[in-house]
């Protein structure tokens, strides 16, 4: 039972990444399971409306049903209801999208987004979105507060492929830039991800002191960058961060 429900849950997940419709067989082929197999956990997820067989096909695609757990999962989320206030007056300020993350398992999560007037979407910041921990601002804060013994296998299991020349690949190199930014509570990256995207990042604490999420703010064109520019993105999301780590019941400094 337990790994039946495992495997209807992994094509759910394969089926929702991909988007595209899937046949049987495709699917057993992926995950080198038996057709017969697969052909009962379609079925099964047929019946609860997760997925939908196409009229006059032996193929599937993921419903819209799913989005129904995602909403209501964030509707009861008390770290995005008491951020939303400050991150639209992060996002006015500094007139550029900003987001919320939320760690899990080591990695970011995107749980909302806010962008200033006449800003363009970014498909990128979209809801549910995973941020890499070695070429993302709020993706390296959530790797930064993992516990100290689970750190060596989280990073032993990273994908550690160059997205451009300046992406971090060596763990080494990684781990000494999760110390700076424990002691300086902001992560940046810089073309790290994208030639030319700039983001920066600072954490989120709860009342019991622990990593409750990340504050992100995304820099606008290259061409804009400079010293200042970068200090002010750095200092205002960082003040962010901390306004809301207070807002959830994180002790103000005596």
């Amino acid at each position: 039972m337990n790994n039946t429900l495992q495997n209807g849950f992994m094509l759910l997940e394969f089926m929702a990444a991909s988007a595209e419709e899937c046949s049987v067989k495709e699917l057993a082929e992926h995950f080198k399971l038996p057709n017969s197999h697969v052909c009962r956990l379609l079925k099964t997820l047929a019946e609860t409306g997760y997925v939908l067989q196409i009229p006059g096909s032996r193929k599937y695609r993921i419903s819209l049903k799913i989005l129904c757990l995602s909403n209501a999962r964030l509707l009861k989320l008390t770290l995005r209801q008491k951020a939303r206030p400050y991150l639209q007056k992060l996002a006015i300020k500094l007139g550029n999208p900003v987001y919320l993350t939320a760690p899990f398992n080591g990695l970011s999560i995107t749980i909302d987004t806010f962008f200033p007037e006449n800003s363009a979407g970014d498909a990128g910041m979209a809801i549910g979105a995973v941020h890499l921990p070695n070429c993302h601002a709020c993706g390296k804060v959530c790797a930064a507060y993992l516990p100290e013994n689970e750190i060596d296998d989280f990073l032993a299991g990273m994908d550690w492929t160059a997205r451009t020349i300046h992406t971090i690949t060596s763990p080494e190199r990684f781990k000494l830039e999760l110390a700076k930014i424990r002691h300086e509570k902001v992560a940046t990256i810089v073309s790290e991800n994208h030639q030319g995207v700039g983001a920066v990042a600072s954490p989120i604490f709860n009342a019991a002191g622990e990593l409750a999420g990340a504050v992100g703010a995304v820099m606008p064109a290259e061409r804009y960058w400079t010293d200042g520019l970068w200090e002010k993105f750095k200092s205002e999301t960082r003040n962010t961060a901390e306004s809301i780590s207070f807002a959830i019941g994180y002790p103000l400094p005596e």
